[in-house]
């Protein structure tokens, strides 16, 4: 009886345990689950300056990803509103547009016409955010790109669902809410 209590005890805590990924640069720990988003993988890219991403993905389809990286700038600002994280914002719109130039994407429209801050209450960063559309080979989606900053890094959100998915919207405010929480090391 006794050799078979420890292998079982084993295999519970192992199996409790959570896959939370540390990013070092903004010394913060992502869990294994977010806002009911599954951890799905992280990567680093090979170069220093493209950083680190880390991406979550829910069953409906729904893809959460985060990128923390400096893109060759230094000192990066604290505030959204300050001229280099307005200007880098654009850079990164700009980009999303391109992925129509690139045969990445088809008819991708900025459907917002201009960038906008949030204006949450409680604790965690604000974010400079805009919404687009674009066709691929899954079809027609509607993206989310939300930029702030932190300890000298941008951390930047793309949240990606299916076009015309009415509950999609809520569950992308709910997860910017979690993340602002984990980012800020907020208390309920």
């Amino acid at each position: 009886m006794h050799k078979f209590t420890f292998p079982l005890l084993l295999f519970f805590c192992v199996g409790s345990v959570s896959a939370e990924v540390h990013n070092d640069a903004i010394n913060i720990s992502f869990p294994d689950q977010l806002a009911g988003f599954k951890f799905a993988e992280t990567s680093s890219f090979p170069v220093k300056e493209l950083g680190n991403y880390i991406a979550y993905k829910r069953s409906d389809p729904v893809l959460a990803s985060i990128y923390i990286y400096t893109a060759g700038i230094s000192p990066i600002p604290a505030s959204i509103d300050t001229p280099v994280v307005k200007q880098h914002f654009s850079q990164i719109i700009a980009e999303a547009k391109g992925m129509e130039n690139s045969g990445q994407a088809r008819s991708v429209n900025l459907t917002t016409g201009f960038q906008q801050n949030t204006h949450y209450f409680s604790c965690g960063p604000q974010f400079i955010w805009r919404e687009f559309e674009f066709e691929n080979a899954t079809g027609a989606n509607t993206s989310y790109t939300y930029l702030t900053t932190m300890k000298n890094n941008f951390v930047k959100l793309r949240i990606t669902h299916r076009k015309g998915d009415a509950q999609a919207r809520s569950e992308v405010e709910t997860f910017v809410g979690e993340i602002r929480k984990l980012l800020g090391k907020c208390k309920d």
